[in-house]
């Protein structure tokens, strides 16, 4: 009887002490996972998690080809990154505006112009030009667009490193510049 009464009281103070230590260690906050030091360029097998299955621009979802987006994953964490819709359900007015939909966590400088982070509606429109839209479909700016003669194998959207800075946007041979705005590192 003794020895019940030792292992019960045992028990009774070893109990409390571990169920502790399980509370204090279910509470204790995972490890944040480690963030990139140097920007990464992503292709369309990097964004599959990440892009939607379909989008929202100017009162309507379209859905998105994954195959052909690009993107960056800026050192520290955020993400830049662009994809085609299909826009077959818009008037063609805007499918001449709106192929690609744009999403960045962090501020981008294109040519002088700071967009802010969001979703956007961008294209490459006649005349050598890139517009960028917001949500709503209103413009929020224009900048003009390159042609690169000498890519070898141009694709309906890819992003690539800029030989002199930051990075490119193509769609085909156009492109634009773009880089992580100074400020928002």
């Amino acid at each position: 009887m003794r020895i019940c009464r030792l292992n019960l009281l045992a028990l009774l103070l070893i109990f409390p002490m571990a169920l502790q230590s399980l509370t204090a260690h279910a509470q204790t906050a995972p490890a944040a996972p480690p963030t990139n030091t140097t920007d990464i360029l992503l292709h369309p097998a990097d964004l599959d998690t990440l892009i939607p299955p379909a989008v929202y621009f100017q009162g309507q979802s379209a859905t998105v080809q994954k195959r052909n987006s690009g993107g960056v994953h800026f050192a520290g964490g955020p993400y830049m990154f662009a994809v085609k819709v299909d826009t077959g359900g818009y008037s063609s007015s805007i499918q001449e505006r709106y192929q690609t939909y744009l999403i960045t966590e962090t501020a981008l400088d294109i040519d002088g112009h700071k967009l802010p982070a969001g979703a956007y509606g961008v294209g490459f429109i006649a005349n050598n030009k890139f517009l960028v839209m917001d949500l709503g479909g209103h413009d929020i700016f224009t900048v003009t667009s390159h042609h690169d003669d000498a890519m070898t194998r141009p694709t309906p959207l890819q992003v690539q490193a800029d030989p002199s800075h930051g990075y490119r946007l193509y769609t085909g041979r156009d492109f634009i510049v773009f880089n992580r705005s100074s400020n928002s590192k």
